[in-house]
């Protein structure tokens, strides 16, 4: 997945720098029910977590030189009720202070791989003369179609400016 990820960068490499970048992270937005349903019970768990990769942007003149990616794998624990496809992922920032709104405050939905899939999150960084350093706390929990929300785990994200 990270060679994707770094191929799919190269290629907008050689892209003018009239365009934005446009690169397709595969996270996609889940749908959920309006109103919040009852606890999930033994249903949901946490999730297992691990930042598989952090980009930060760089000085360069193609469109998305300047953007941050971050990719982070999210492993379903078995014996649960739901399936990995059945559920979307909230990530909320809960320590730290979140000035480049890495990520979304609906839940989402990313590529499935058995009980694993990945997120990847793409933002505007600066290049490294501007960028600050990341010292984040993210809390990600499951939710179901019905609203219903799992325990969250906790996964610390940290990167220095230009690494």
């Amino acid at each position: 997945m990270q060679l994707k990820c770094t191929l799919a960068i190269c290629a907008f490499l050689v892209v003018a720098d009239a365009t934005a970048c446009n690169l397709s992270t595969g996270t996609t937005p889940f749908a959920v029910a309006a109103a919040p349903a009852a606890d999930a019970g033994d249903g949901l768990r946490a999730p297992v977590l691990e930042m598989v990769s952090l980009t930060r942007g760089i000085n360069g003149r193609a469109s998305c030189d300047a953007s941050g990616l971050l990719t982070v794998s999210v492993e379903w624990p078995r014996g649960t009720d739901y399936k990995l496809r059945d559920l979307g992922f909230e990530f909320r920032v809960v320590g730290g202070e979140d000035r480049l709104s890495i990520f979304p405050k609906a839940p989402l939905t990313g590529r499935v791989d058995g009980r694993r899939s990945e997120f990847v999150f793409l933002w505007q960084d600066g290049p490294p003369a501007q960028q600050g350093p990341i010292d984040l706390v993210v809390e990600v929990r499951a939710v179901t179609p019905d609203n219903r929300r799992g325990p969250p785990a906790q996964l610390r994200i940290a990167a220095a400016p230009g690494s």
